[in-house]
């Protein structure tokens, strides 16, 4: 797959949130398909590329992949294990599908528009908002990457004016009042202030710690 690169996938892959749900082997069982359209292979090569393809997964982190197995068995999906596993759940995902060209060789396409994952699976209310978590996550990720870098950098713990922390960071207070507000509800870290959260302004002092064993947990995870 040297053209990987050039493989045009749906760009609802990842506005839809899918690479929640896709193992890393899985996403690249994806790919593999674009490669196959790509490159009009069809057919009993097509079948035999894809279930033959040597595809590993390069980040080995436990943490990762404890998590998406979780969120697979909750949706009542095995971890993949085999090519066949991957496929298997692409199909189930409703995110290919196969059709027949005229000369009636079988050919693997992307599903065309894109299901979200709301319209495939039976979400509870849990995962509904874990979705809508992980999308506020990536429309904040730059003051995420600020807030949490500068919190890290102090062991843990900053006592600073709100003023101070926008300066440092040059992250705006409103959207630092949103970014803590979401930290704390999650856990992950602790704010004290004579001032709640959502109007504090510029002068207002403040303490911020991380909640340790929280933090560690939930920090790794963007989706």
């Amino acid at each position: 797959m040297e053209n990987k690169a050039q493989i045009n996938i749906p760009s609802q892959i990842q506005e839809y949130l899918w690479t929640r749900y896709l193992p890393e082997t899985t996403f690249k069982m994806y790919l593999m398909i674009g490669y196959l359209q790509k490159e009009n292979v069809r057919g009993n090569r097509a079948t035999a590329m894809l279930m033959n393809a040597q595809l590993e997964e390069e980040n080995s982190n436990p943490a990762i992949i404890e998590e998406k197995t979780k969120v697979l068995k909750s949706l009542g999906f095995e971890y993949p294990k085999t090519r066949k596993d991957d496929l298997e759940l692409l199909f189930k995902f409703k995110l290919v599908g196969v059709a027949k060209d005229p000369q009636g060789e079988m050919v693997y396409l992307y599903n065309i528009p894109l299901p979200r994952p709301e319209e495939v699976f039976s979400l509870d209310e849990q995962e509904k908002q874990n979705l809508e978590d992980i999308k506020f996550e990536m429309k904040h990720q730059n003051a995420f990457n600020m807030i949490l870098t500068l919190l890290l950098n102090s062991n843990g713990n900053i006592s600073a004016t709100a003023g101070h922390i926008e300066s440092t960071t040059n992250v705006k207070i409103a959207e630092i009042r949103e970014v803590l507000a979401f930290l704390v509800r999650e856990g992950s870290i602790k704010v004290t202030s004579q001032k709640s959260i959502d109007s504090l302004k510029k002068a207002d002092k403040l303490t911020i710690s991380i909640n340790k064993e929280v933090f560690e947990k939930k920090r790794f995870i963007l989706g």
